[in-house]
C-alpha cells in the first residue's frame, strides 16, 4: 500500500503556463534509509539532472511502498523541455519541404509538357506519317523479342521420353 510521502513544487511550477511532459519512474532502496533522506535526495537530484539536460522541474510527488523486503519508491514529476530556437522549429522545417516539392512538381511539369510538345511537332511535320509508322515496327519488334522469354517461361516445356 502506497503512502504519499510529499509533493515538492519548483520555483517555475508556481508561474509556467503551458506543455509539460509528465513522466513516471520507481525504484527500491533498502529499509536501512531513512524515507526523508530519500525523498530529498530524490528532489535535489531530479531538478540537478533536469537542469544538466537544459529542461526544468514543474512538480514532483513521491509515494513510498512499505510492504515487500525493500520499500518502494514511485515518482512522479512533470517538467519542461528547453526552449526550442527558431531554426528548428517545426514551421521553419515545412516552408523549405513545401518549396521543394513545388518546384520538383514544375520540374517535372515542364519536362512533360517539353516531351509532348516535341512529340506533336514532329507527328504534325511532314515525316510525321513515316514516324508513327517506325514506331509501330519498332514496338513490334520490341514486343516480340519481350515476348519469346515469356512465353519460353509460361509453357512447360515438352520432356522427351527416353
Amino acid at each position: 500500500m502506497y503512502e504519499f510521502l510529499g509533493k515538492h513544487i519548483y520555483p517555475e511550477g508556481y508561474v509556467y503556463s503551458g506543455r509539460a511532459t509528465e513522466c513516471y519512474y520507481s525504484f527500491y532502496a533498502s529499509k536501512n534509509f531513512y524515507a526523508d533522506e530519500i525523498y530529498d535526495h530524490i528532489i535535489s537530484q531530479s531538478d540537478m539532472a533536469a537542469n544538466e539536460q537544459g529542461a526544468t522541474m514543474l512538480v514532483n510527488r513521491v509515494w513510498l511502498d512499505r510492504t515487500g523486503a525493500n520499500n518502494l519508491f514511485a515518482v512522479k514529476f512533470d517538467g519542461h523541455g528547453p526552449a526550442v530556437g527558431a531554426g528548428i522549429s517545426g514551421v521553419s522545417w515545412a516552408i523549405p519541404v513545401w518549396v521543394v516539392w513545388v518546384i520538383l512538381v514544375c520540374v517535372v511539369f515542364g519536362f512533360v509538357s517539353y516531351i509532348v510538345k516535341t512529340i506533336r511537332d514532329i507527328s504534325y511535320s511532314p515525316a510525321g506519317e513515316e514516324m508513327w509508322s517506325a514506331i509501330k515496327w519498332i514496338a513490334i519488334g520490341v514486343s516480340v523479342v519481350v515476348a519469346i522469354p515469356l512465353i519460353d517461361r509460361v509453357i512447360p516445356k515438352s520432356r522427351e521420353k527416353r
